[in-house]
């Protein structure tokens, strides 16, 4: 069975309860100081920060305190539960849904009954709109007003059971508001606990700070044959589990019950990968599951065209790439939390997780690197098709990003360095004088005289400039591109806030003739002098000799645009 929070619905288009917090907050800032409503976008952090200061002012509750959702509830309407309940019933509107993946496949696993019961937390209509959608039949939720025949449908085995354990929007006797807080409703709760002998549940979309519902779990796992199968609790952000949370699962682990935080991605990530593992699915039901899945179509371009303007990109073509990498097998299991802090200490191989331990090295290297995992063996993984996989999984499309953009910075004196994502060759000022920096500083230069490449930001004293280069691959039309795009790094990053008016004079006269040889610069660096405009092809590649080498192989020619 489930256990479904906000965040199970907020792909659907539902908001949070933080977010009708805030709404709440801006209404009342905005009624207070006779302000247009539009004009506050609390997605921006200034007008959250000048709202909440506002409030801070007025003595209010402090903010992400416990008090806060009740007390601008109360704010705003008082007692008028008319009101209240026309709110809610427009912020959380059926028209307003909008199906996610996660959410069909569910629907799918209750109607073939793979999944039995779900408790929620949740107001919305997602779950009972998806299964209509779905399996073609409605979904009876129990809510407070129908609370008294949860037990009875479950102990009747009347499945798929849907519960709310904070009621219904529609019905006056809602319960997540106010005063309503202080308990949960008996008789949904007395199905839980029953419930919770006879299933194992997955929690999702939940962060476990609900009082009441986390005195509900602690009394679930203290009775006999409590979640047989386990309880099993995921998360986008093993940092972000609460301590209630952790303090649970220690509870319930004491008591024999298997018990753990899991890494499993967001709901539709989680939802996806169940499905996909799912044996002899019903061709009906996978169609009106993968409802949104892309189809093949095809569009004939323009033919290439021979009239100005003609216009030239920052992509290089990519006529090779690697075909396969090394794949290790470890008898303990391994997470991604856990290939990111062995990416970090770990030299000489490049590391994936995507269910299977990808890497390019050596064997011996890798096998270092998991050596507490206990490595099995390692072997040879291939990729089918390279452009579609990179094209449809943002993971491995950063597994070969990083190869490409390694491969171009080795044994060159440039430094590689990753922001929000990105990779980028970074002039290393401990070898501005290497002559193969000599047509970027032309590039920089005025009047034929060579520009600086490295220095002190001006008026700082603690910032360091040096010229670089973003590198990006992308997947295009089949095809396979590196993407180039000169830039000015700003050392430490966190002062490039603080150097936005440097950034803008150094950079104030890029355009044209000097973007145009600003570009020739950065592929002779990456890819060797006399390149440019060749229209010859460069091999690059990490750890040559390695056992497991991705290689690329760039023509050195940009791509161009011409009207017809």
């Amino acid at each position: 069975m489930w256990f479904l929070g906000a965040g199970a619905s907020r792909t659907s288009g539902m908001p949070t309860a933080t977010d009708i917090l805030w709404d709440l907050k801006r209404r009342y800032y905005c009624i207070q100081e006779n302000q247009k409503l539009n004009d506050h976008d609390v997605d921006k952090r200034d007008v959250k920060a000048r709202i909440q200061s506002y409030l801070d002012g007025k003595g209010f509750p402090a903010a992400f305190s416990s008090e806060e959702y009740s007390f601008y509830f109360d704010l705003i309407f008082g007692n008028d539960r008319s009101a209240q309940q026309t709110y809610i019933f427009d912020q959380l509107a059926p028209d307003k849904i909008t199906l996610s993946i996660g959410q069909r496949v569910l629907a799918a696993f209750l109607a073939s009954e793979q999944s039995k019961v779900i408790f929620t937390t949740n107001f919305d209509d997602v779950v009972e709109t998806a299964f209509s959608k779905v399996a073609l039949e409605a979904l009876t939720a129990f809510h407070l007003d129908g609370s008294y025949a949860a037990l009875d449908a479950l102990n009747s085995d009347r499945f798929p059971l849907y519960a709310k354990l904070h009621g219904d929007f529609r019905y006056k006797n809602i319960k997540n508001i106010a005063a309503d807080l202080r308990r949960n409703d008996e008789e949904i709760q007395k199905c839980f606990l029953a419930a919770s002998t006879r299933f194992g549940m997955i929690v999702s979309g939940y962060s476990g700070r609900d009082a009441n519902v986390m005195k509900m779990f602690h009394a679930a796992i203290e009775q006999n044959n409590a979640f047989p199968q386990g309880l099993l609790w995921t998360t986008t952000q093993r940092a972000e589990v609460s301590q209630n949370v952790i303090n649970l699962l220690d509870d319930a682990r004491k008591n024999g019950i298997l018990a753990h935080v899991v890494d499993a991605g967001t709901f539709d990530v989680l939802l996806l990968k169940l499905w996909r593992l799912t044996p002899e699915k019903d061709p009906t039901v996978e169609q009106r599951v993968q409802s949104g899945k892309s189809q093949s179509v095809h569009i004939d371009l323009k033919p290439p065209g021979n009239k100005y303007p003609i216009l030239r990109t920052n992509a290089l073509p990519i006529t090779s790439w690697p075909t396969n990498c090394g794949k290790i097998l470890t008898e303990l299991p391994v997470t991604f939390t856990d290939i990111i802090e062995k990416r970090k200490v770990s030299k000489n191989v490049l590391l994936t997780f995507t269910g299977d331990i990808l890497f390019w090295g050596e064997a011996k290297d890798a096998e270092n690197a998991f050596s507490p995992e206990k490595p099995i063996k390692t072997e040879e993984y291939k990729f089918e098709d390279a452009i579609r996989v990179i094209g449809n999984s943002g993971i491995i499309k950063s597994f070969f990003e990083e190869a490409l953009a390694t491969s171009l910075c080795q044994n060159r004196p440039l430094l590689l360095r990753r922001n929000h994502r990105t990779w980028n060759a970074v002039v290393d000022h401990r070898s501005v004088n290497d002559p193969i920096f000599k047509s970027l500083k032309a590039a920089v230069g005025y009047q034929g005289k060579a520009g600086t490449i490295s220095g002190a930001v001006s008026g700082s004293g603690k910032a360091h400039w040096s010229e670089c280069v973003s590198m990006r691959l992308e997947e295009k039309n089949g095809a396979l591109w590196l993407l180039l795009r000169p830039d000015i790094w700003i050392s430490p990053r966190i002062e490039r806030e603080n150097s936005i008016a440097f950034l803008r004079q150094k950079k104030l006269y890029r355009r044209n003739i000097p973007s145009f040889e600003l570009l020739n610069a950065w592929i002779e660096i990456l890819l060797g002098s006399g390149a440019i405009g060749s229209a010859g092809e460069v091999e690059v590649s990490y750890l040559p000799n390695a056992g497991y080498t991705p290689r690329f192989r760039i023509t050195t020619r940009t791509a161009f645009s011409a009207q017809g």
